[in-house]
């Protein structure tokens, strides 16, 4: 068994976590096309196992991976702070401006610059329909550009609409910048109300009811607040987040495994929203402590490359690689061959992170100042 302190195998579960995450981000965006209506599990085809396994790795299982990653940004933002004041908020903020706000900006104007690409080509008139969009509404591109419907409700079975920037993936960038400025609220709130207080929160998560506001989605906006208090909590009351989250783990461990397969069950159901939310705490909580778990034992070591590729490979292959590779491998094996689409589903996630890896690595070569921006100086 390697021996690590309490410190160390905290930073390393953290940074271990990162790529694996990002790659679990491009299972999400692969968004499998399932129907898990017609499943029936007493007699199981090749189809069946598809829509089965597209729900659990995709819907399910990666819905893990924006709240590590919130969790992460919380205990890192608070950690090691001995007193919060105002000139520590002022400076926490120009950081993030750099680490976040800048990358944001970037990586939006490029994807406008990519999908106006097509769009010229086409000569058809769609770029004039395309910039007469941009120019009505130029702030939404960085805030509410697309829109989608989220595969849950909320508890009173009303329909979630989720809002992102032009690059989709970026609202989680965009939520942790948000987060950044309402810091101090996260602040007092886990210091003086505790565990209480995170409770709460968590009963707003799960029942993703709060105040609407025009162009911004209160589900998003709540994972965003819970997962970055609950990893603050952590900093805020000098705790170990490694350590602490050990308690009771094999309990964790049977409440994810359940809620995994209730969740898959009930997917096309209105039960979904029930068991969801109970799967990505518990599963948030499982995977720190089978990762820290491996990494004492020796069976895991820190990709140093990966896990500073990491926030490259989230922010980028969703606009520059996944679609044209979901498209290429469709068009050569075919949409109605089911093998094939196994094929394509558990391939392209991984050939787009080393295609965007690649890219990483050619810019850290040749333009490692241009990166340096892009990835916030990670």
């Amino acid at each position: 068994m390697t021996t690590f302190n309490e410190t160390e195998i905290q930073s390393k579960t953290i940074d271990w976590l990162r790529f694996p995450l990002a790659i679990l981000v491009i299972f999400i965006h692969m968004d499998p096309v399932v129907n898990m209506q017609s499943v029936d599990f007493l007699n199981l085809n090749l189809h069946s196992w598809y829509d089965i396994t597209g729900t659990l790795v995709s819907k399910t299982i990666a819905e893990i991976a924006v709240p590590c990653f919130y969790m992460f940004s919380g205990f890192l933002f608070f950690n090691k702070i001995k007193e919060w004041n105002k000139t520590l908020y002022i400076t926490k903020v120009k950081t993030r401006l750099r680490t976040l706000v800048v990358p944001y900006i970037l990586f939006n104007v490029c994807a406008l610059v990519l999908f106006a690409i097509p769009k010229i080509l086409q000569a058809d008139g769609s770029i004039d329909v395309y910039l007469h969009k941009l120019l009505d509404n130029w702030v939404g591109v960085f805030w509410n550009y697309t829109s989608w419907t989220a595969d849950y409700q909320n508890i009173f079975g009303q329909p979630l609409i989720n809002y992102g920037p032009c690059a989709l993936p970026l609202w989680f960038l965009r939520d942790l910048i948000v987060m950044a400025f309402i810091s101090p609220i996260v602040y007092y709130l886990v210091k003086y109300t505790g565990i209480w207080g995170l409770v709460v929160l968590f009963c707003f998560y799960y029942t993703k009811i709060w105040v609407e506001i025009p162009g911004y989605s209160a589900n998003l906006f709540l994972t965003a607040f819970f997962y970055f208090s609950l990893g603050a909590f952590f900093s805020v009351n000098k705790k170990n987040i490694v350590i602490s989250l050990r308690k009771y783990r094999f309990v964790w461990f049977i409440v994810a495994a359940v809620a995994m397969l209730l969740s898959v069950y009930f997917s096309k159901t209105p039960y979904f929203k029930f068991f969801l939310p109970v799967f990505v705490l518990s599963g948030v909580i499982s995977a720190v402590n089978i990762t820290s778990n491996l990494m004492e034992r020796g069976k895991l070591q820190v990709p140093e490359m990966l896990t500073k590729a990491s926030f490259f490979i989230y922010c980028t292959h969703y606009i520059l690689i996944l679609g044209a590779l979901n498209t290429l491998f469709k068009k050569i094996a075919g949409e109605d061959n089911v093998g094939a689409l196994f094929v394509t589903y558990f391939t392209v996630p991984f050939l787009c992170a080393a295609l965007t890896l690649c890219i990483y690595l050619l810019m850290r070569r040749f333009t490692p100042r241009l990166l340096s921006l892009f990835t916030g100086n990670r």
